[in-house]
């Protein structure tokens, strides 16, 4: 087979081929920049999306004190109601008791007090016990007396009874009200502070929110620069491929050149060497001996 190669068409694939390569570097340049950028912005989302995080687990964590605390306060209003039950009950107590003194103060009749009765009875019985001469009359006006000062002093006792329970719920009722006022006092401080927890979670989750908006700007970079490196990835293949088929087609001239001096020098053996360049370039299988001689003519 006589092949014509042209050595103007050498040079020329020669020139695509070395122009196409640099083409290749630029594009390889332009990608690595691409890279670059590609990974600062990464970089800076990531640090963004790290902020978001942090951010939003210490608002987290304020919540969580926050509802601590307002659950520590649902408690102390438990028992807040609690004594308000208890002193709705004392109050009662306290206006029977007062009203049962009351009722004996106005059966009084006399307007002694304690200690002259108690010693106006020991007197008249003093007397009725050892006055032999005393008469019934005598007699009976003094038991009369002793009844009348008796009962007069048990009215005395009932109400002093009455008053003193009276004062004893109404202690009791300052030592809750006491306890109500420290309990209020420890909710109003409990609630600013949860307030405090509660703003702070407020602002953390808003920081969040904003930096996260820049991780999202960053994001749209990163996803904008994947798409550039995709396409010029693609031109690369694309240079490749030409780069690639042009260098066969190079290759097959210098073969078919070195083909065409071998035969002017009419070398027998060299005709083998191209019949088995052509099996090979039909994917034929080769023998030891032809791939020896497609080495031997530097064919492969």
């Amino acid at each position: 087979m006589q092949v014509k190669v042209d050595p103007e068409e050498i040079k020329r694939i020669k020139a695509e081929i070395e122009a196409l390569e640099r083409e290749k570097k630029e594009i390889q340049e332009r990608l690595e920049q691409l890279q670059k950028e590609l990974n600062i912005w990464i970089q800076k989302r990531d640090e963004k999306n790290k902020e978001v995080r942090q951010l939003r687990e210490k608002a987290r964590e304020y919540k969580i004190k926050r509802d601590e605390i307002n659950q520590q306060i649902q408690e102390l209003k438990k028992n807040r109601e609690e004594i308000n039950t208890k002193l709705d009950l004392l109050y009662q107590e306290a206006m029977e008791y007062r009203a049962k003194r009351d009722e004996y103060r106005q059966l009084r009749r006399l307007k002694m007090p304690k200690e002259k009765i108690e010693e106006r009875i020991e007197k008249l019985e003093w007397e009725l016990q050892t006055n032999p001469n005393i008469t019934p009359e005598r007699e009976k006006q003094i038991v009369d007396q002793i009844q009348v000062l008796a009962t007069e002093l048990e009215i005395l006792q009932q109400a002093e009874r009455f008053h003193k329970k009276l004062q004893e719920t109404r202690k009791k009722i300052e030592s809750l009200k006491k306890a109500r006022r420290a309990i209020g006092m420890e909710i109003q401080k409990l609630a600013n502070q949860s307030q405090q927890f509660h703003e702070q979670m407020l602002k953390a989750y808003q920081q969040a929110d904003e930096i996260k908006k820049e991780a999202d700007e960053y994001h749209q970079k990163v996803v904008e620069l994947r798409e550039k490196i995709r396409e010029v990835r693609m031109d690369l293949r694309e240079i490749e491929k030409k780069i690639f088929e042009f260098d066969q087609k190079h290759k097959e001239l210098i073969a078919y050149k070195m083909v065409a001096r071998m035969r002017a020098k009419k070398d027998a053996t060299f005709e083998k060497a191209v019949e088995a360049l052509e099996k090979f370039k039909r994917g034929e299988k080769l023998t030891l001996d032809e791939l020896l001689l497609l080495q031997r003519y530097n064919l492969v």
